[in-house]
């Protein structure tokens, strides 16, 4: 299960943030310090390591475009390549949405990135791949 999902920039800047269960999400007085730790951990790591690793109770699986880190942290027994995949699926979408997405486009339209993304995950379950039909509905 999909616990949580983070784009956060180069500067560990979180430009968007999801919780799928009560658990996952942060404390209030944490004060955005589990997602500032997740963002440092994805950054700082060497271009040699792979995209995934494991941080406290969650596997992490990231992957970078341009100079957005897209984040997933997800239970331990969950397949670190299917997420990939969707994290790929995701960005796609936001790409054919904004003709080629970028980080200002994430900060002015973050309804529309929350819409496109409760169409591919829905309470941490996979629910929909296909891109025509994530689409058909934002337009």
């Amino acid at each position: 299960m999909i616990r949580f999902f983070l784009i956060v920039n180069r500067s560990c800047q979180t430009r968007f943030s999801k919780y799928y269960d009560e658990q996952s999400q942060p404390a209030e007085e944490d004060g955005g310090m589990f997602e500032l730790e997740v963002a440092r951990q994805c950054i700082t790591r060497k271009t040699t390591n792979t995209l995934f690793f494991s941080m406290k109770q969650y596997k992490i699986v990231f992957r970078v475009y341009a100079s957005l880190y897209f984040i997933i942290g997800c239970n331990p027994e969950e397949n670190e390549f299917s997420l990939l995949e969707l994290i790929q699926v995701f960005v796609e979408c936001l790409d054919q949405y904004f003709d080629k997405v970028t980080e200002l486009d994430l900060v002015f339209n973050l309804e529309k990135v929350h819409m496109i993304m409760d169409e591919i995950i829905l309470k941490g379950l996979l629910l929909e791949t296909n891109q025509e039909r994530i689409l058909a509905i934002q337009q």
